[in-house]
């Protein structure tokens, strides 16, 4: 549903993309900018299926990855750029938002469209090798560890959806993951040599 805000100008939008794409130069491979252009585009796929602003849920998941805990410095930035008042709490709520231990405060479908854009990259082939990727790179664990903690976040990620539309796709892509874990346990332990 489209809100009663006007829209910010070109200047403001790039302005809002190049301080999100700050933060994520900063961050790993698989939290960097292609990981933020892949949750703005899921968000306004999810976002046009839910019918939810589709203005606030592109910034909020351009945003997303400053998390809860910097969500007042988001805000300062969107008040610095001359934004709406409205439109401000509204991206600075689907940042607080975007945690597992946080979608339970969502009160908007714009904080439901951007958890599940930035979590669906979690699920599917492509959510279980860059979560092993994630986990390798950024824990001292052995692959066996990485994978049956990437496991289990993508079962864990699944329930925690939030739009019909998002569990649609997480359900979609976790078949497959789950036809390849089976095979991967098989092959780890030979069990089928028994």
């Amino acid at each position: 549903m489209k809100r009663a805000h006007s829209e910010p100008t070109d200047e403001q939008i790039d302005a809002i993309w190049c301080f999100a794409l700050d933060k994520y130069s900063n961050m790993d491979y698989t939290h960097g900018k292609s990981h933020a252009e892949r949750t703005v585009k899921l968000a306004e796929f999810i976002a046009a299926k839910e019918e939810a602003d589709p203005l606030i849920s592109r910034l909020g998941a351009m945003l997303h990855q400053f998390h809860p805990e910097e969500a007042d410095r988001v805000e300062s930035f969107m008040r610095e750029l001359g934004l709406e008042a409205d439109l401000i709490s509204a991206v600075k709520h689907c940042v607080s938002c975007v945690e597992p231990e946080t979608i339970g405060q969502a009160s908007t479908i714009e904080a439901r469209v951007v958890f599940d854009a930035d979590k669906l990259q979690t699920l599917g082939p492509f959510g279980l090798v860059r979560e092993i990727i994630h986990r390798t790179v950024t824990r001292d664990l052995d692959v066996l560890e990485v994978v049956r903690q990437a496991e289990e976040l993508q079962n864990s990620v699944l329930e925690l959806l939030q739009t019909e539309t998002g569990k649609a796709l997480g359900r979609m892509c976790t078949k497959t993951t789950r036809e390849f874990l089976d095979c991967f346990w098989r092959w780890s332990d030979l069990s089928f040599l028994v």
